[in-house]
């Protein structure tokens, strides 16, 4: 009895969210002038209340390194507050893994880092038609690594404003 119970409970709790799946792309130039890819997956658990992962890799190189590679992993609790029936705010806050591989241009010094920290952010969107969305993102990613050699953590890009597409499934 608690099996179906609880089963009924998951099946309606999905049933009952705007969208059962959410997946979006976009983004951002780096405030030291990288550019960033972010992409993520959402499933909808009641009516504004999602679940996130979201990933975000940057796809340009940090004048200081022969290599630089931070990706972030996220996993966010989302509401949607629609303000009208166009526009919508999308306040996340959840967990992200920041992951970072260094090579110090002239050197074979290789640093990595990693740490795991609390964040949020808030999106805002137009919605299009029922498929499609447009958003404009902040996120405080921060900058999580120590200094790397003689380049200063705070040298390094952070991806905080990001604007992108999303589809709905």
């Amino acid at each position: 009895m608690k099996k179906i119970v609880l089963s009924l409970l998951c099946a309606g709790s999905l049933l009952s969210a705007g969208t059962l799946v959410q997946v979006g792309a976009g983004y951002s130039k780096g405030d030291k002038d990288a550019d960033i890819g972010t992409a993520f997956i959402e499933t909808g658990l009641f009516t504004m209340v999602g679940l996130r992962l979201e990933y975000s890799k940057n796809v340009s190189e940090h004048p200081e390194f022969s290599k630089e590679d931070i990706s972030r992993y996220g996993l966010f609790a989302t509401y949607t507050l629609p303000l009208t029936p166009s526009f919508s705010v999308t306040p996340k806050a959840g967990l992200i893994k920041t992951d970072g591989d260094f090579t110090v241009k002239d050197t074979l010094e290789t640093v990595t880092d990693s740490s795991t920290n609390f964040t949020y952010g808030l999106e805002v969107n137009y919605s299009y038609n029922d498929f499609v969305s447009l958003f404009v993102g902040y996120t405080d990613y921060g900058n999580k690594f120590d200094n790397i050699g003689d380049v200063k953590s705070s040298e390094l890009d952070s991806q905080n404003y990001t604007f992108g597409v999303k589809l709905d499934f």
